[in-house]
């Protein structure tokens, strides 16, 4: 038998990954269970970091993917055409199933059938992914916890002179009542 590098495009034609694709459209009816499989996604690629530059790689691809996934899920994101959407699901659920054309308990090469696809698709949507990046750096900034800074509308001046007889800044300690 040959040994042959896998390749994305001949990947993305093979019957299991038309399954996969299948199973992606069901995903998008269920925006929990696609959270689901972009955390279970960040794990895989957090365990296998480490692995070398292609884990490195792959590691970015798979950030910025989740990344317009999720946009696109929360309805922030109107950019992503459907087919895209569900094509980047597929991607993620063969990342994360241990058992694909090339199994993942082979050491390396189990992670490379997955690096090939997951580079191969994010080539194929390069124009969409640079679109998305355009408009991600565009958004507001948000904090370190990844979640968008909300205006606060809270009245800020409780305990100032405007709810109190006070003096600004003193805070008055009442006693509690269900003692």
């Amino acid at each position: 038998m040959e040994n042959q590098r896998p390749d994305g495009k001949h990947i993305a034609q093979s019957p299991f990954f038309k399954t996969l694709l299948n199973r992606a459209e069901k995903y998008l009816q269920h925006p929990m269970q696609v959270t689901k499989l972009l955390n279970d996604a960040f794990k895989k690629a957090t365990a296998k970091k480490s692995v070398g530059a292609i884990a490195g790689e792959v590691w970015e691809s798979l950030q910025l993917l989740s990344k317009m996934i999720k946009a696109a899920m929360a309805g922030e994101y109107k950019g992503i055409p459907s087919t895209t959407l569900v094509g980047g699901i597929a991607v993620i659920i063969y990342f994360i199933s241990p058992i694909d054309l090339v199994p993942d308990f082979i050491p390396v090469i189990g992670l490379l059938d997955d690096a090939t696809l997951l580079a191969w698709f994010m080539t194929s949507i390069k124009s969409e992914l640079d679109k998305f990046k355009e408009w991600d750096a565009a958004r507001p900034a948000r904090e370190e916890t990844g979640h968008e800074t909300s205006v606060q509308n809270t009245d800020t001046s409780f305990g100032t002179p405007k709810y109190s007889n006070q003096p600004e800044g003193t805070v008055t300690d009442y006693p509690r009542t269900d003692q």
